[in-house]
């Protein structure tokens, strides 16, 4: 190339990229103008016209008396069975407003009305006259009586009545918060409140001068400010030292879980894998990125670093680990290269679209911009290229400029955008998407020792899921304003799930699907079933299956909240490694399928010459008494049973007891299949998973696995299971899933305010479940074993044998309770098995 065109080619560049930057600093912060909304409805206090200024009627006199007592029977009649606590004291909060005015007010004719009631009933009274907030426990909902009118020498008086049932533990202080009123314009300018303890003593008090205060009658005016009193019982006395206990059976099992989870997280990459120090680089580089991504649990203000950890730093060192360890570099032509890019150019076409669209830039200069960036660079793509000589090479890396071009155009005025703090939130989760997208291309890639484009558009879908449901970006209004709050995001526990949250849980459900697909690799041969790595992989699966988070915690000196892990967890890993006993039984594992027939027919044929043993005895006591049959006959015949069977061997026969031939793998996901079928009636029970997004919907549909994944343990390591026959293997494979299923329920069923009745519906319904599970999947490997030898099932289970009907029929008569038990269960079952939290505290 000459310098003249090297000068052509770079000069044209320089136009392309002045261009960019042309319309970036030219562009105008966008106007922060709000998305259409549906019209709201209007406040009914709200009596002023468009040019009247706010004031407030002195007229109006507003009064709140707040009577504390106990709760009857009549009042706890609409309490959930099972909520109630016979050791706590039950606590009825009866709140009356009223507000006084002058008969000619315009706001007793909109009272008469009553357009916005009843649904408006609540909004008015707690925006009128403020709302007021008591703690403990709550146990049923607010209830608001209709509003009533009544009118007397020209003064009418509203009444609003609140009732709010709460319950306490002995000892407990109650505190009320009497909010400011948010109404515009006010009400009234003052409210005086009249507080009733009753069997509660006034505390403390905050923002207030009593007008009226004695033990049962405390009265005090209040503004547009909170006010906090706390009541104490009158029947607790407060200890002057506590006992405290140090020690918490939640922490110390949170504690213990997490360690065996990272002990068994260690074991099941083997040490041929720790040996490798790229390999070793990655764990040093997540374990110093990983505080960065929950710094802002500790502090918030620093969520911009976890973001940049998370969607930059992350997928920066996958992307690095993976090309160390794969030994070629991604075969990515031309091809792909334009494709792309191409898409690239549709999205930043979308994004200078939404630029013109929200006068970030007029449409002339956006237009004259844009063209001017994409001729120039493609300009420059073919002086650089000329020389090359093949016209199909230059016309690719014009085209491929001229996106370049269009998609950093969109690029520099997005970031522009964002600067000013207005921009489309959906392309936030768009470009965060993308760059968390990279994390499971690299993890695929070294998964499958190869690059591969099924995976990167596998891999590019899935990122885009884990940010949200694909319908939420074919909505054009998410495309206008940014999300002000994320008060409004759906919650997981205690946390939001914003973009960061969303990563985090992609991130978990990556790393237990690579997991997963390590035991498809290692269960290529039979080998696997003996291999320390296998075994810690299959019980950290398990763990993870059952680690349900149950409310919150903190640790002493750190106010950050923790989920309690639920016990089940260690009673996975527990009951998996007692089923996987040791030492294993000696089995003669078939190389073939034909191997497998002859062992099947040989033990066939071992099983005859027993029970012809059997028989012989059985019958030759009435024979010889009768003398139907001589000694010798019987000894004859006696003779050659055991000579058979001498020939055969005296061991327990195992070929019921094998592989049958397949591989681990193949085993485990016919069980794991069978179980998924067999457990989804009780979906009808424990209801239908729910979610906002992906990764919400799999954490919350977890409780469908568990089960299958028990029997995918059962198919996976079936030679290593307790017992020689399947049934006898689906009965401990029974007794260990109902040990891990019932640990959950165990503190529930322990409460005395749990009926007998409600108990036995439960663990009836656990039961069931389980033995259909585990007895159906036994049955079914039965059939399977017998089946691939080629050989018909009743020569194990004779259908003729009431004996034999024994095992199926109690898993009808389990499966038949269960439904009806199922039928018949209230809240408080169902409360139970959904493990539902009570929330501590209510607004009314």
């Amino acid at each position: 190339m000459g310098k003249l065109r090297m000068f052509i080619a770079f000069g044209l560049a320089m136009v392309s990229a002045g261009a960019i930057v042309w319309c970036t600093v030219a562009a105008r912060p966008v106007p922060q103008v709000a998305r259409a909304a549906e019209p709201a409805v209007p406040d009914p206090w709200e009596l002023l016209g468009p040019n009247d200024e706010p004031r407030v009627d002195h007229d109006r006199q507003a009064t709140t008396e707040v009577k504390v007592a106990g709760a009857g029977p009549g009042d706890l009649r609409a309490v959930p069975e099972g909520r109630l606590d016979e050791r706590q004291r039950q606590v009825k909060v009866t709140i009356v407003h009223r507000l006084r005015m002058n008969e000619v007010d315009k706001l007793v004719e909109v009272l008469r009305q009553g357009s916005s009631f009843p649904d408006g009933i609540r909004r008015f009274t707690d925006e009128g006259f403020g709302a007021i907030k008591v703690d403990g426990t709550v146990l049923a909902p607010t209830t608001r009586p209709a509003p009533t009118l009544t009118t007397k020498a020209g003064v009418t008086t509203a009444e609003f009545q609140v009732t709010l049932l709460r319950q306490f533990a002995p000892g407990a202080l109650m505190t009320l918060d009497f909010n400011a009123p948010s109404a515009k314009p006010l009400l009234v300018q003052q409210r005086t409140v009249s507080l009733l303890p009753g069997a509660w003593t006034v505390l403390q008090s905050e923002s207030i001068k009593p007008d009226l205060e004695e033990p049962d009658h405390l009265q005090f005016r209040v503004g547009s400010y909170l006010v906090r009193v706390t009541l104490a019982q009158d029947s607790y006395g407060f200890p002057d030292a506590m006992e405290e206990n140090d020690f918490s059976w939640t922490a110390g099992l949170g504690v213990l879980t997490a360690i065996a989870l990272v002990a068994f997280l260690a074991r099941s990459l083997g040490m041929a894998w720790w040996n490798r120090l790229h390999n070793r680089e990655l764990v040093l580089g997540l374990v110093l990125i990983a505080p960065l991504v929950f710094l802002p649990l500790l502090a918030p203000s620093w969520r911009p670093l976890a973001y940049v950890a998370l969607f930059l730093a992350v997928p920066a060192l996958t992307a690095r680990h993976a090309s160390r360890a794969l030994p070629t570099s991604p075969p990515w032509t031309t091809r792909d290269m334009l494709v792309v890019t191409g898409l690239g150019c549709l999205v930043g076409i979308g994004m200078l679209s939404w630029s013109w669209l929200h006068q970030q830039l007029p449409g002339q200069t956006l237009l004259i911009g844009a063209v001017v960036a994409a001729v120039a660079a493609a300009a420059a793509a073919v002086v650089f290229s000329v020389d090359l000589g093949v016209r199909v090479v230059i016309v690719r890396l014009a085209v491929l400029a001229a996106e370049a071009a269009i998609g950093l155009l969109a690029l520099a005025l997005w970031g522009r955008a964002l600067l000013t703090g207005v921009y489309p939130p959906d392309s936030i989760r768009l470009v965060l998407a993308l760059g968390w997208a990279m994390i499971p291309i690299a993890a695929i890639a070294v998964a499958t020792k190869t690059w591969t484009r099924t995976a990167v558009v596998g891999a590019l879908l899935v990122s885009l899921l884990v940010q949200r449901w694909p319908t939420e970006w074919l909505d054009a209004g998410s495309w206008d304003m940014p999300s002000t709050s994320s008060s409004n995001l759906p919650m997981i526990g205690i946390l939001p799930l914003d973009p960061l949250v969303r990563g985090v849980l992609g991130l978990l459900l990556l790393a237990f699907a690579l997991l997963v697909l390590r035991l498809r690799r290692l269960g290529g041969s039979l080998a696997a079933l003996d291999h320390p790595a296998t075994h810690a992989t299959v019980i950290v699966c398990l763990m993870v299956l059952y680690l349900t988070p149950r409310g919150s915690t903190t640790f002493t000196a750190v106010n950050v909240a923790l989920p309690q892990l639920s016990i089940t967890s260690i009673a996975a890993w527990v009951t998996a490694r007692w089923l996987l006993v040791r030492p294993h039984p000696a089995v003669v594992e078939p190389t073939s399928a034909e191997e497998h027939r002859q062992l099947v027919r040989a033990a066939l044929h071992k099983r005859l010459l027993l029970i012809s043993e059997q028989e012989l005895y059985r019958i030759g006591r009435g024979k010889l008494g009768a003398g139907e049959l001589s000694m010798a006959e019987f000894d004859t015949q006696r003779l050659e049973l055991e000579a058979a069977l001498h020939e055969h061997g005296r061991h327990p026969e195992t070929a019921l007891a094998t592989a049958a031939g397949c591989t681990p793998w193949h085993n485990g996901v016919h069980a794991f299949v069978i179980s998924l079928l067999l457990s989804t009636p009780f979906v009808l029970v424990f209801g239908w998973p729910s979610g906002a997004d992906l990764s919400s919907f799999v954490f919350d549909s977890r409780y469908l696995l568990t089960l299958p994944a028990f029997g995918f343990l059962f198919g996976y390591f079936y030679p290593r299971i307790r017992g020689t026959q399947p049934m006898t293997k689906a009965l401990h494979l029974m007794a260990a899933a109902l040990v891990t299923e019932l640990s959950a329920y165990l503190p529930t069923l322990f409460e005395p305010d749990v009926g007998v009745a409600d108990k036995v519906q439960v663990t009836a319904i656990v039961v069931g479940e389980v033995a259909l599970v585990c007895i159906g999947l036994g049955l079914y490997w039965e059939w399977r074993i017998m089946h691939l030898a080629g050989e018909p099932w009743a020569r194990v289970r004779n259908i003729r044998s009431v004996r034999s009907l024994a095992t199926p029929l109690l898993a009808v008569v389990i499966a038949a309770g269960t439904t009806a038990a199922t039928s018949a269960a209230g809240q408080t079952v169902d409360r139970i098995l959904k493990g539902d939290q009570v929330s501590s505290s209510d607004s009314p």
